[in-house]
């Protein structure tokens, strides 16, 4: 692949980088990497897929058993051995080669080894690719509390290679277009109109609907993260729908529903909960669940869960100020806002909206 086929996004935060975006770009990425020690980490689906490259990017490879509940403390630690034991310094660099689990933790190991060596994103998930690998956070979950202990540290690149999704499973390729949906809703109609246009040919991975909606959804990201890297404000309105997933993965122990499944149910709540504070109509919840629908993402619960217990969670949630539940909600497609203090008789209705 040539060099003119390559997108580049500048993500222009206090510490810029690039977001490269093509198509069969594994030679540029080397190319790219060779100016320092190199360290990857992934997880054993990857390694099985893609074991001849990553091999070839770094000779020291850390593998996580592949799935969320890999992404805990014991984990993290492991990774510092490696790191220790392959003799990495501060001017190394570790390449999370992965989907949302190994960037999240890979990162976050980067961040605090010797407090802060390189890091690289090469997203193998479509969600990873249009959402967790981009702004810099950084995670690992503790007990049920998902992502709470973490820091914001922004990679020195991301490298986005949709031929990575030749070898995603197809519920996982579903899953993250609850991501892509989110940024519909929440600021682009133009991307949600999209989508519910092009429903077949995003099942069938056209690859120049794929690219466009890839590209589209990683401008919406870069946006909203070069006005708000930490999170101090706007960028809040990237959890639309996470309060409530976030509550979903935890009660299930991280071992029923993928994220974006998760995401996809919440943001049903979410509108469930704009529309009982009287924000939009039902017409609005009815075109998501469609859209959903459609796609082959859920737009409820097929479990039994205790809404008590999810509330529970809920207000543990790090994005709440002051013991305070913060939502985001939407006054219609492309248009979010976040709110507190919502009464808990009302959330517990928006919970069983999607049960």
């Amino acid at each position: 692949m040539c060099k003119t086929d390559i997108k580049q996004i500048d993500v222009k935060t206090q510490s810029p980088y690039a977001v490269y975006v093509g198509d069969g770009i594994k030679g540029f990425v080397k190319e790219k990497l060779l100016d320092r020690v190199n360290f990857v980490i992934t997880d054993s689906n990857v390694f099985s897929h893609h074991k001849d490259y990553i091999e070839d990017l770094a000779k020291d490879v850390f593998v996580l058993p592949a799935g969320e509940k890999s992404k805990n403390y014991n984990e993290l630690l492991r990774i510092y051995d490696f790191l220790i034991e392959k003799g990495a310094d501060r001017y190394s660099r570790l390449i999370c080669v992965g989907g949302g689990v190994v960037g999240d933790i890979g990162g976050f190991a980067s961040s605090t080894y010797m407090r802060g060596i390189g890091l690289v994103h090469l997203p193998t998930s479509l969600l990873a690719m249009v959402d967790s690998s981009i702004g810099g956070k950084t995670a690992i979950n503790y007990k049920n509390y998902k992502n709470i202990i973490g820091s914001f540290y922004q990679p020195e690149g991301v490298f986005v290679d949709i031929d990575f999704l030749k070898t995603l499973p197809e519920r996982e390729y579903i899953s993250a277009f609850a991501e892509v949906i989110k940024y519909g809703i929440i600021r682009d109609r133009e991307l949600f109109e999209f989508l519910c246009a092009n429903v077949d040919a995003i099942k069938s991975k056209d690859k120049r609907v794929l690219r466009l909606v890839i590209e589209k959804s990683i401008k919406n990201k870069v946006e909203i993260v070069e006005e708000d890297e930490k999170e101090k404000g706007v960028r809040a309105i990237l959890n639309f729908g996470h309060t409530f997933a976030h509550a979903i993965e935890g009660i299930t122990d991280y071992g029923v529903y993928l994220h974006g499944e998760a995401v996809a149910i919440g943001m049903v709540m979410a509108l469930g909960l704009s529309r009982r504070l009287d924000l939009i109509d039902e017409e609005v919840v009815e075109g998501l669940k469609q859209l959903l629908l459609r796609i082959g993402l859920p737009y409820r619960l097929d479990i039994d869960v205790d809404p008590e217990a999810m509330y529970e969670i809920m207000l543990k949630d790090k994005k709440n100020k002051e013991s305070a539940l913060r939502f985001v909600l939407t006054r219609g497609v492309g248009n979010s806002i976040i709110s507190s203090g919502i009464a808990k008789e009302v959330i517990m209705d928006a919970i069983n909206e999607g049960r």
